[in-house]
């Protein structure tokens, strides 16, 4: 598959060729996935957990659905894994999926990711401790919801926080 084949498919895509190490690199092949991007909202406040990523882009947290695992127990895997947050008391699959095409440096291949909107709200703010593998990966700060749009550095996080914002407000 190539950029403009991918192009024709999903109009909206997001093509990252900003010009960093995640560039998309068409001398490459493609790895199509559909990771889930988790909305998580603080358990008593108006705010957001925003992912700052280690190239510099700003989102929500992603991760891949392992064989067997159901969306709700990846959501609980990844927040735990990634933010150190224990307790979540409300998980929401949310009709938005959004399209990204870049260069994912961990994985070392270019990536069609298909993100798939959930939506969490956490219990508390009990947390265990994260690694420092993860913490090279992301840090993760909470904003309040005034700010996120302008925060989110790509076209596919903003189309589904727009989403989201759309089916809370409605």
């Amino acid at each position: 598959m190539t950029k403009d084949e991918i192009l024709k498919m999903y109009s909206d895509v997001d093509v990252n060729e900003s010009g960093g190490s995640d560039n998309f690199r068409p001398e490459e092949g493609i790895v199509e996935r559909d990771p889930i991007a988790v909305i998580i909202k603080h358990s008593t406040e108006n705010t957001y957990l925003i992912a700052k990523w280690s190239n510099g882009w700003c989102g929500f947290l992603t991760g891949g659905i392992e064989t067997g695992d159901s969306v709700e127990e990846t959501v609980q895997k990844e927040i735990l894994e990634e933010t150190g947050f224990k307790n979540v008391k409300h998980i929401e699959e949310m009709d938005c999926v959004s399209h990204g095409l870049f260069y994912h440096v961990v994985k070392k291949v270019n990536r069609l990711a298909h993100y798939h909107l959930v939506f969490a709200q956490l219990e508390d703010l009990e947390q265990e401790t994260i690694s420092e593998e993860e913490l090279a990966i992301a840090r993760f700060e909470w904003v309040n919801e005034s700010e996120i749009e302008e925060i989110l550095s790509r076209s596919d996080m903003k189309k589904l926080w727009k989403f989201y914002l759309d089916s809370k407000n409605s």
